[in-house]
């Protein structure tokens, strides 16, 4: 059932479209201001104890609700832990943005490729220096990983709420990034904690969907056995994985032909995951 609660949720989420507007997370936002406010004065709440008691209330909640749907009917708790599912996994928006992106180049429309790279480009994740194409490459891999394999990843370990806690740890730090504190800087620590294994099992599949070589050689120049750069880490093994060498020119190569590239890369990764994970349920190894 878990494998196929994965392909449904993203089957509705690429040909349903739009889904995006329904995943509003202010609620958990609010949650943290609430207890913020009533909580701040103690020493401990500026820490990962503050942190705690902040995720095990959704967790917590989200644990009672299975418990319930579960003990009233099977059927209930599948469709619940579906749209939680749903929820938190959002890899549509990406590729819709790539392919407007894609059509933006070819059409030679700059202000539309400047808005779209906008909202592509993620600042955390590039360097000052970085291309705008390089820019979008990078923050659209980091990217990937944290619609798309981190959620898979959770809820292959801990169902819907792994994918949960996930989910609203990553919604959390992107919340508080630019905040320096003990409470900013436990959920940072845990998210990194979160995407270590995901994001090596991504480049695993990167390097399948991909250059092998090119992708072992990039994680191992920017793999220090840290929590802290698992996005340099995806970021240089899906370049190496692209193989991308904007400097070769081709005469007949589209302009928009690295994004294409990185595009079909990342279905590709996907897809291979999938069927890894097809092969363990058809072994008994996944439920």
């Amino acid at each position: 059932m878990t494998l196929i609660f994965i392909l449904i949720a993203l089957g509705l989420d690429f040909f349903l479209g739009g889904l995006e507007r329904y995943r509003n997370y202010c609620w958990f936002t609010a949650l943290f201001y609430f207890l913020e406010k009533r909580l701040a004065h103690y020493k401990l709440w500026d820490g990962s104890f503050g942190l705690l008691v902040l995720i095990s209330i959704p967790v917590i909640a989200m644990v009672i609700v299975l418990s319930t749907l579960d003990h009233w009917s099977g059927i209930l708790e599948g469709v619940f832990t579906l749209l939680v599912l749903i929820y938190c996994l959002a890899p549509e928006a990406l590729d819709n943005r790539l392919d407007l992106l894609i059509s933006a180049i070819d059409e030679e429309d700059t202000d539309s490729i400047s808005s779209l790279s906008d909202e592509i480009i993620e600042l955390s994740v590039i360097e000052s220096e970085d291309a705008n194409e390089l820019a979008v490459i990078k923050s659209a891999l980091v990217e990937t990983h944290k619609r798309t394999f981190a959620v898979i990843f959770w809820f292959l370990i801990l169902g819907a709420v792994g994918a949960l806690l996930y989910r609203l740890v990553d919604e959390l730090d992107k919340k508080l990034n630019e905040i320096r504190g003990g409470f900013a800087d436990s959920t940072n620590l845990l998210l990194n904690i979160l995407e270590w294994p995901s994001s090596r099992i991504m480049i695993f599949a990167l390097a399948l969907a991909g250059s092998l070589a090119d992708v072992f050689s990039g994680w191992k120049h920017s793999d220090h056995l840290s929590f802290d750069v698992n996005n340099k880490v995806i970021e240089e093994a899906g370049i190496g994985a692209l193989q991308y060498m904007p400097e070769i020119e081709v005469s007949d190569r589209e302009k928009s032909y690295w994004i294409g590239e990185l595009k079909s890369l990342i279905n590709r990764t996907l897809i291979i995951c999938l069927a890894v994970l097809g092969i363990m349920t058809l072994s008994g190894k996944l439920g």
